[in-house]
C-alpha cells in the first residue's frame, strides 16, 4: 500500500516506448505488456524516485484542469496498479 509519503520509482526490467500518443510498457521478466493513456504516460514519467506520490499528485493537478479529489484518487488507484503489477517499486 502506497501514501502521500511513498516514494515510487520505475523498474530497470521494464520498457517503455510512445506509440501513437500512448506509452507502452514491457515487463522483460513476464513478457507482458501495458498501455497508458497521456495522463497515465505523465505519471509514469514523475516515478523517478526523487518525487513522493504526494508531489506526484500536486504536479498532475498544475498540469490537468480537473477536480484535485478526482485527480488524486486517480492517480493513486494508477499508482497502486503499477506497484501491484511490479512495474514500479517503492524506492527508500
Amino acid at each position: 500500500m502506497i501514501d502521500s509519503d511513498s516514494r515510487l520509482r520505475r523498474k530497470d526490467k521494464v520498457l517503455a516506448h510512445q506509440v501513437e500518443g500512448k506509452e507502452v510498457l514491457l515487463r522483460l521478466d513476464s513478457g507482458e505488456y501495458y498501455a497508458l493513456d497521456e495522463v497515465g504516460s505523465c505519471i509514469w514519467a514523475l516515478c523517478d524516485g526523487t518525487r513522493s506520490v504526494g508531489e506526484v499528485v500536486a504536479k498532475l493537478d498544475e498540469e490537468y484542469d480537473a477536480p484535485p479529489d478526482t485527480i488524486r484518487s486517480d492517480a493513486l488507484e494508477l499508482l497502486q496498479d503499477l506497484l501491484d503489477e511490479k512495474l514500479v517499486y517503492v524506492d527508500g
